[in-house]
């Protein structure tokens, strides 16, 4: 009887000690790095295929971003590089999502706008960044991805939930959306054609389209299963987790605004799930990752965490063979 409690003591040290190094040690973001490369080998894609290759090297620009922001802004107390690592889960368990060069030049530019914004926490003079993110955006609707354009006002918010929104950077973020569209009259003037500058002008009709989205039964699983890491985070956070800095809160509470608001823009945006996904995917890495890397002494959170990793892995290995 004692053997089998040491044995089980053991194992039990054992899991807890994978879990605290998945959780710490920086070398797991390079070997998952590796792992993602060697699986998009695995799913058929070759070295002529550069769009594939393309997506990978703006995904390492997203990751940089994660880190960058976890550990400038110190979000997460603990060393960790969770955030990360469940982004290239998330993103490589959908081989759909490999070839999908808008989508993760849109999430490039998301994280990097979500950067400047946490970077004006309480900060009353935004004027520049609040100013740069309108650009951006506004650029990125009409180079990359046109509703873009419609994800300002969700900046407005995380500027007014951080305490940075005021008259001068509202009016800052007005600005670089007109100054682009100002330069884009000026070209039509020049080239005396102005259907490049009505094309590029928001069309609610063609952009907006209420539909209902097919969702088979093993997406279901999976969003099902990161629905309940969002509550079981949520929980942990808004009502155990009083002792979290107000930061940190004001934080997370603004990651779940934006999950709601790109669920809700995934129904109504017409063929736009794939990239929403890519964007979507940044908030949800960074809150799982919270939640697995604040409860690493839980033995039932360290169970979860192992099942969660399998999990993706299956999700890939599933739709590698079966779609």
């Amino acid at each position: 009887m004692t053997y089998k409690f040491t044995t089980i003591f053991l194992r039990m040290a054992y899991l807890k000690q994978i879990h605290r190094t998945l959780v710490s040690n920086r070398l797991i973001a390079l070997l998952c790095i590796v792992l993602i490369f060697l699986g998009r080998i695995f799913a058929g894609a070759t070295f002529y295929q550069y769009i594939t290759w393309l997506v990978f090297v703006i995904q390492l620009g997203i990751i940089f971003l994660l880190l960058r922001i976890n550990y400038v802004h110190r979000i997460i107390v603990k060393k960790t590089v969770l955030p990360v690592v469940f982004f290239l889960l998330l993103t490589a368990s959908y081989p759909s999502l490999y070839n999908n060069l808008e989508g993760n030049i849109s999430a490039f530019l998301f994280v990097l706008c979500l950067a400047l914004t946490l970077k004006n926490y309480h900060n009353p003079k935004s004027q520049p960044d609040s100013f740069n993110i309108a650009l951006i955006l506004t650029l990125g609707s009409m180079l990359i991805w046109r509703p873009l354009l419609f994800f300002i006002p969700l900046f407005w918010i995380g500027f007014y939930r951080f305490r940075a929104l005021n008259g001068k950077s509202f009016a800052a973020s007005l600005l670089g959306i007109f100054i682009v569209y100002l330069f884009l009259s000026a070209w039509c003037l020049h080239i005396n054609d102005w259907s490049l500058f009505f094309n590029n002008l928001p069309q609610f009709d063609k952009t907006f389209n209420i539909r209902w989205i097919e969702i088979r039964w093993y997406d279901w699983v999976l969003d099902g299963f990161l629905l309940f890491l969002l509550i079981m985070t949520a929980t942990q956070i808004f009502a155990s987790g009083i002792s979290e800095k107000i930061k940190t809160i004001s934080f997370f509470k603004y990651l779940y605004i934006i999950i709601v608001v790109l669920f809700v823009l995934a129904i109504f945006f017409d063929q736009a799930v794939y990239n929403i996904q890519c964007i979507i995917y940044i908030p949800v890495a960074f809150i799982i990752g919270y939640y697995f890397t604040m409860l690493d002494n839980n033995k039932w959170v360290t169970y979860l965490f192992l099942f969660t990793i399998l999990l993706f892995i299956g999700n890939y290995i599933y739709r590698v063979y079966s779609l």
